[in-house]
């Protein structure tokens, strides 16, 4: 699932790598020497980047885009477009709770889970850095986690009570043909079993979601995911396990995203959590030079706050106007009467088609909802705003596999700038824009409220952008379409494809 369609991941002989998982650094070392070894016009894609610098500001004047960015000597440097991509995505911006902005007493460096590569190589070597703390419960804060143990740390892990609670994470195992168990649920059968805006609604979609048997057969699949992570993990039985270690046992519903989700990655990895971390089910109250206190009075001690709390999908360099125009969320109170009045129709009418197509939808485990103060994202397949055709975002909706979207997204704005995409008329495209929010909400209760979580939709996004372009070098013949994985390799024809559709 990992490297894009023109140069595989080679990993050295002694690599270590768990049914097909790999450790980052691997991942890092590939995208540093992509940027190196890609050259056009006689400059590699390393030498167009502007390191060191911070957008300010984006604003359109007349049909040009102006870029004002402040470098590390504060200098202000200036770029001009007349197309623009914003690809900045929704991991850029870190995410901090208020109690940690003003850490008061404490002494110890608080650091967000985005500088932990960083961490991990410096700080975390150091003897006077011996008592870690980690705050969050995702998929990033096992991973510091785990780091931490595995470097001869004493490790708390602190999972606030008024949360979602501790990730559910998936097997690694695959089956039959496929390395490992996201392989086998990337491929197009698969991807039937989880409804999806983009998902070609015919007869198999229809037994599926639409039929008493399908869905009963769906409801089964469901209860056998979520219960295949918890019987490997063991958190009421695992010899050797702290007694914490039942706390990190998850509600969540991984076909419903009601919670964090990860895949294990080593062999070691429930052991490791289970005989080494102490667990703590609590909010944080208060912290003091070089301890945390919780709120049940437990005072733990630490030299060092490592947060996985999440990120910040904003866009702070676009002023409130063209957030608003652009279709980027935005708070409710600065759309016109208008607008307001027309998304709410439409996601009201596509809520009620949403639940037509997929009845299941209609009745979601018991869950936690993020308050959201921002509309929905208001932008065609989530990359084009409906009245710019000179702009587009990429990777601002959140999806399972990054190297995949990124390509096809790619590929699909390269063609919507070359005027080889077309969107369809306004009123259709807003109908797909409102379906494509009132299924996120559906499909993902406690995530979708924002319009933007596809997150299991990743074959049928991919597949639609493509559609759309024209191009189909990536489809693999009748049986391989349906059972082997979609991966980014498979748009390994696609430029020559287009070169010879479009450039002709």
């Amino acid at each position: 699932m990992l490297g894009y369609s023109d140069v595989p991941i080679v990993l050295p002989p002694n690599a270590r790598s768990y049914f097909g998982c790999i450790e980052a650094k691997y991942v890092t070392a590939y995208l540093e020497d992509y940027v190196d070894s890609h050259i056009y016009n006689g400059r590699s894609l390393r030498s167009r980047i502007c390191h060191g610098q911070y957008v300010e500001k984006i604003e359109k004047r007349g049909d040009v885009w102006i870029v004002s960015a402040r470098d590390s000597e504060h200098r202000v440097h200036y770029f001009t477009a007349y197309k623009l991509a914003a690809a900045t995505g929704l991991t850029s911006l870190p995410y901090m709770p208020a109690i940690f902005q003003r850490p008061g007493a404490f002494k110890g460096p608080i650091c967000h889970h985005k500088y932990f590569g960083e961490i991990s190589r410096t700080l975390l070597k150091t003897p006077e850095c011996q008592n870690v703390a980690v705050f969050g419960a995702g998929k990033s804060a096992t991973d510091m986690v785990y780091e931490s143990v595995k470097q001869g740390k004493t490790v708390s892990w602190i999972i606030r009570k008024d949360g979602e609670g501790p990730a559910l994470f998936l097997t690694a195992p695959g089956r039959g043909r496929y390395k490992n168990s996201i392989e086998a649920g990337a491929t197009r059968w698969s991807a039937y079993f989880s409804p999806s805006s983009f998902m070609p609604q015919g007869w198999l979609a229809r037994l599926i979601h639409r039929t008493s048997f399908g869905i009963n057969y769906l409801r089964d699949k469901i209860r056998q995911g979520d219960r295949s992570g918890r019987v490997a993990a063991a958190y009421r039985a695992r010899q050797g396990a702290l007694p914490g270690f039942r706390d990190l046992e998850p509600t969540a519903s991984a076909f419903w995203f009601t919670g964090p989700l990860g895949l294990v990655q080593y062999d070691d990895f429930w052991d490791t959590l289970a005989q080494n971390v102490q667990v703590y089910r609590n909010n944080i109250s208060s912290m003091k030079s070089h301890s945390i206190m919780l709120d049940d009075g437990t005072e733990i001690k630490s030299d060092i706050l490592l947060c996985g709390t999440g990120w910040s999908a904003q866009y702070p360099f676009f002023s409130k106007d063209l957030t608003c125009s652009l279709g980027l969320p935005h708070h409710p109170e600065d759309d016109s009467l208008a607008d307001s009045q027309l998304w709410n129709g439409l996601v009201n009418v596509a809520e009620q088609q949403v639940l037509a197509d997929y009845p299941i939808l209609e009745h979601p485990p018991p869950h936690k909802t993020a308050k959201v103060p921002t509309t929905s994202l208001r932008m065609y397949n989530g990359i084009a705003p409906l009245e710019d055709p000179s702009v587009v975002f990429l990777g601002r909706v959140h999806l399972s596999n990054a190297f995949r979207t990124s390509e096809a997204q790619a590929i699909w704005a390269t063609a919507y700038f070359d005027g080889n995409v077309k969107m369809p008329p306004i009123e259709q495209a807003q109908r797909d824009i409102a379906y494509m929010n009132a299924l996120s909400r559906k499909r993902y209760p406690s995530h979708g409220a924002a319009g933007d979580y596809l997150f299991f939709g990743l074959v049928w996004y991919t597949d639609r952008l493509l559609e759309e372009v024209g191009l189909r070098s990536h489809r693999k013949g009748w049986w391989a379409d349906w059972v082997e994985p979609c991966l980014a390799s498979d748009f390994k024809d696609t430029k020559k494809e287009y070169l010879e559709k479009y450039r002709s």
